[in-house]
């Protein structure tokens, strides 16, 4: 019989170290913590009374920072109406695709998908493509993350997974470069080489089903392309009957300073998929929003989409529940402004010789962390340092990108200037104990 009774710290690690599978990012900090309660900016953990700033937020699930009333209340009274019922329709699903189809770019009529979590939004996305076009081949870009499922881990980059282990994956993906102009050796005369190789190879092959790719690149730091970029690959699918699928999973819904991050390059895609905060971080639901003739070529019968807890009459609730709230709430207009106030506090950290390329847009921050910015050779080793340093100081922060060394900071969109400041002057306490040690 499992017993109510509060475990120790001591009996938690012990089980953990003979129960809990250890290959998951719990391992990505160097200190063994057991969270208790969380509420706005924070986190509490076991045996520690002082809270932790949460600088993470679920990886951009939480955009409304931890416990806000209007979700909770709408995540209460989801779970008093209705729980699943499968292969029906509820009304929360039927006004959700009403309003997601008519806020995503494009006035082509849509339609909408509820799978469980971003991973299968990326699988559908790919069996969509395969299916309208009638090929084989997608394509992704470096630095790409867009799950764990064989399907996700085919279009992510080869550096953020240890592929070899899983292989062989079921199909080919071509891989270009991503625009991340501060690495790029044309920076200074930008003639957009990226965007010269794309044209190659969208253009020999042609058996390229779905180009997918991440307006903003969220795991691999926040990396922002300039809007040519993002408006160039879009013409080359137009030209080569390449379905573009737009990936908002991390950096939808608000965070970009715009309802989608791609509202910023004035582009339309065929497919958007979005996650993590569509339902405020309370269910695991993502959508699938798509031009009805694509979604018109799946048959009803046998189409190979599905899984038990998809459409989920939770999930759609809270997500129509969610879209209310962004925009009574003028959320996405306050990422915007408070975006670049935050953005003006990190730059003054490139004072150090060890932080460089501060970006921003809306509430996408970030920078990276360089041995010398003369190089710019990665400091995985640094950037390790300042995350154990924020941990000791009580701020949770994350390293990422394939290079391991730059850190993104994901705040809730209700943030206010003096949460900036206060945010700022903890980092710079961080930086300073680890940038000028002797």
């Amino acid at each position: 019989m499992i017993s109510a009774t509060r475990y120790s710290i001591a009996e938690l690690h012990e089980m953990y170290d003979q129960f809990a599978c250890q290959c998951d990012e719990t391992v990505m900090y160097d200190r063994f913590l057991v969270a208790e309660r969380a509420e706005g900016f924070h986190v509490w953990f076991q045996n520690d009374s002082e809270p932790y700033l949460d600088l993470v937020m679920g990886f951009s699930a939480l955009n409304f920072g931890h416990r806000h009333p209007m979700v909770m209340k709408a995540m209460e009274e989801a779970v008093r109406t209705l729980d699943h019922v499968h292969s029906f329709n509820c009304e929360s699903k039927l006004l959700l695709s009403k309003v997601l189809a008519e806020k995503t770019p494009g006035t082509a009529q849509k339609r909408v998908y509820y799978p469980v979590g971003g991973t299968m939004a990326v699988e559908t996305a790919m069996k969509l493509a395969r299916a309208y076009t009638k090929k084989t081949k997608m394509v992704s870009f470096s630095n790409a993350f867009h799950g764990y499922s064989y399907g996700g881990m085919m279009v992510t980059d080869d550096a953020i997974i240890d592929k070899g282990q899983y292989a062989p994956y079921p199909g080919e993906v071509l891989r270009l470069p991503y625009a991340e102009c501060y690495r790029c050796d044309d920076e200074a005369r930008c003639s957009f080489q990226c965007l010269q190789i794309a044209e190659r190879v969208l253009s020999e092959d042609k058996d390229i089903a779905g180009l997918i790719i991440e307006p903003i690149q969220g795991h691999a730091g926040f990396i922002i392309p300039p809007k040519e970029f993002i408006v160039g690959l879009r013409r080359l699918c137009d030209d080569n009957g390449i379905l573009f699928i737009d990936d908002e999973i991390q950096v939808g819904m608000g965070r970009a300073g715009r309802m989608f991050a791609i509202e910023h390059f004035n582009v339309e895609p065929d497919i958007m998929l979005l996650g993590k905060s569509l339902a405020g971080g309370y269910y695991p639901i993502s959508a699938v929003v798509a031009r009805a003739e694509i979604w018109d070529c799946i048959a009803a019968s046998g189409s190979g989409i599905g899984s038990t807890f998809v459409n989920s009459p939770i999930g759609t609730y809270v997500a129509l529940e969610v879209q209310r709230i962004l925009e009574e709430e003028d959320f996405i207009r306050n990422a915007e402004r408070i975006g670049a106030y935050f953005t003006r506090g990190l730059k003054y950290f490139e004072r150090y010789g060890n932080i460089d390329n501060v970006t921003g847009l809306g509430l996408t921050q970030s920078f990276e962390v360089v041995k010398s910015k003369a190089t710019k050779e990665p400091a995985p080793e640094i950037a390790k340092e300042i995350q154990s340093e924020a941990l000791r100081q009580h701020v949770i922060i994350y390293v990422g990108g394939v290079r391991r060394n730059r850190i993104k900071f994901i705040v809730p969109l209700w943030v206010k200037k003096e949460d900036i400041d206060m945010i700022v002057e903890k980092l710079g306490d961080i930086l300073e104990s680890v940038l000028t040690k002797s």
